[in-house]
């Protein structure tokens, strides 16, 4: 069971360092794929700044994961860990690859803006939140005790509806019927649930 522990902790850690980079390495590609092609960061748009409150929430619940260690934890938790830490980051670079130039830190709708609705965003409408939300749960799993652990999920998932109703707001207010359609057909971030 030693060994299993190392192995889940250090995949964290991968599964961690994979996350930030690939929003950095995407980041900073769309940033140039956007200057190359002569496309101004601040075209006129409509923004919400909820979204930003939202993840500042969402930030508090990893703080709270982080900060109440579990001394102990078992196989199956370990095993939970890695599972939720390797889909977050497919998932992660799934979303951002179909993203393409819409990837935004802020809500934000521009005037050309596309409305993405494939690979798996034909799933759940926000998945860069479900891999958020993945990764939170590889933390939980492996390091966190339970009523932390709980509360950590619960603020995460307030931050991230702060953050879906701001987003949501944006895309209705600029694709109309089009999003209503594509809202009612998929799931906000949790496949079959929300």
């Amino acid at each position: 069971m030693h060994t299993l522990r190392i192995a889940s902790l250090w995949a964290l850690i991968v599964n961690w360092l994979l996350f930030a980079g690939l929003l950095a390495w995407n980041h900073l590609r769309v940033r140039k794929e956007r200057q190359s092609r002569g496309i101004q960061e601040e075209r006129p748009s409509i923004r919400d700044s909820r979204s930003m409150t939202g993840l500042l929430v969402e930030g508090l619940s990893f703080v709270i994961a982080w900060s109440f260690p579990m001394p102990h934890s078992s196989t199956p938790r370990f095993v939970s860990s890695i599972v939720f830490g390797c889909v977050s980051v497919l998932l992660l670079q799934a979303a951002l690859r179909h993203l393409g130039l819409e990837w935004r830190i802020k809500a934000v709708v521009t005037e050309d803006h596309k409305l993405i609705t494939s690979g798996p965003y034909a799933i759940v409408r926000h998945p860069i939140f479900t891999a958020l939300f993945c990764l939170l749960c590889a933390n939980v799993l492996l390091l966190t005790n339970p009523i932390a652990g709980a509360s950590s999920l619960f603020i995460y998932a307030a931050g991230t509806e702060m953050r879906i109703r701001a987003e949501d707001g944006l895309l209705q207010r600029r694709f109309g019927a089009k999003f209503q359609n594509y809202r009612e057909a998929v799931r906000a971030w949790i496949p079959g649930v929300r």
